[in-house]
């Protein structure tokens, strides 16, 4: 790789880590959207979609799912390699969106904006699973009450949340809230990304929160 696309490489992702409204996050993956499954998820061996799915199967998750933060979709594309279950995706971003259903692995999209609350009627999801939404400027703790509105009974939610971006932010407090509720709450920590990243992020990690309703 040259030095100017190592360097592109290096600026979005802080590009990314650095938004800070939904606004500054449609405008931003708006131009990534296209480039984003070579220029960020392969050169930074990106594996933490695997993680999420991985995690999402070995519990048992059940249809229909709705993949939250969807972006191009590459945990949807981890996932029906387990299991070709009905799949839905969401995204603030809307070029993201159409970048992922070229892929062919979901049924429907749903432009929304998970802060603000999203089109979807209460309880509509018997799985949710979300991968790097939780992360640097982007969705914070309070989400989770979102997530939680629109997931069934007996359902199970699998989200992925930045591990700095968990303390910085107070998730646990809003985690002991919904414990509250009756949830059942689980936190794992894994890697971020492979052994072929070679970026000074290669060692971050991310919390694996699931959820029972």
């Amino acid at each position: 790789m040259s030095e100017q696309n190592e360097s592109k490489k290096h600026k979005n992702l802080q590009k990314a880590y650095n938004l800070s409204s939904p606004e500054d996050n449609v405008d931003f993956y708006r131009g990534w959207a296209e480039d984003y499954d070579i220029d960020f998820a392969g050169v930074m061996d990106y594996i933490l979609p695997y993680q999420v799915a991985t995690q999402f199967i070995k519990l048992n998750g059940k249809g229909p799912v709705l993949d939250v933060g969807a972006g191009t979709g590459l945990l949807g594309i981890e996932i029906s390699k387990f299991n070709k279950i009905e799949m839905h995706a969401t995204d603030i971003s809307e070029e993201m969106l159409l970048v992922a259903e070229k892929k062919g692995i979901y049924s429907k999209s749903i432009v929304g904006d998970l802060s603000k609350g999203l089109p979807i009627l209460d309880n509509t999801y018997n799985g949710i699973v979300s991968s790097g939404t939780f992360t640097h400027g982007h969705v914070g703790p309070e989400a989770l009450f979102e997530i939680t509105r629109i997931l069934s009974t007996g359902g199970l939610a699998v989200l992925s949340v930045n591990s700095e971006h968990w303390h910085s932010l107070g998730f646990d407090s809003v985690l002991e809230m919904l414990k509250e509720t009756g949830l059942v709450a689980n936190v794992s920590e894994v890697r971020i990304y492979g052994d072929k990243c070679e970026a000074d992020t290669k060692d971050d990690t991310a919390y694996l929160l699931t959820l029972s309703a």
